[in-house]
């Protein structure tokens, strides 16, 4: 038996997270995204109603940081056309959002900010179901090669 349960439950987490990831496809990562970014402002939101200031500053953090790390450099500018020149207009929006809420502590920007992702994961749900519909899948680059590690760790969780 490990020395801690805990941090060996999490080490199992961990590597059961990193083989989903490997074995996710370009689509799937992106929902992965969606949902950090979902469980983010859902952590920044609980936070900034219960007055924990920094635990709501870690929260936004990490939301900004799947948006600046993981979101708009999976655009592909020259594939996505039009549809990534309008997701990165959208995610610098959410960024925008996401600042002044922290400023000037207003759950209404985060609000706003989950329902625009909550819509986007929408789409992609949708567009993953059906392999028919892939004309909006350029928008997003397969920036590692096939079999490549890819890591998904943006701040403290």
């Amino acid at each position: 038996m490990p020395a801690n349960p805990f941090l060996a439950s999490r080490a199992y987490a961990a590597t059961g997270l990193e083989t989903t990831i490997a074995d996710a496809s370009p689509e799937q990562l992106i929902l992965m995204l969606h949902d950090g970014l979902l469980e983010s402002l859902h952590r920044a939101r609980l936070a900034m109603g219960e007055g924990r200031i920094a635990e709501k500053g870690e929260a936004i953090s990490k939301a900004l940081a799947i948006l600046t790390e993981g979101l708009m450099p999976a655009l592909d500018q020259e594939r996505g056309g039009d549809i990534a020149g309008n997701l990165a207009a959208l995610y610098e929006y959410m960024i925008t959002r996401l600042m002044l809420g922290n400023l000037q502590n207003d759950a209404n920007h985060l609000d706003e900010v989950a329902k625009l992702v909550q819509e986007l994961k929408s789409a992609w749900q949708h567009l993953s179901a059906r392999p028919v519909a892939r004309a909006a899948q350029a928008a997003v680059s397969e920036q590692a090669p096939a079999g490549a590690r890819v890591s998904l760790s943006f701040g403290a969780a």
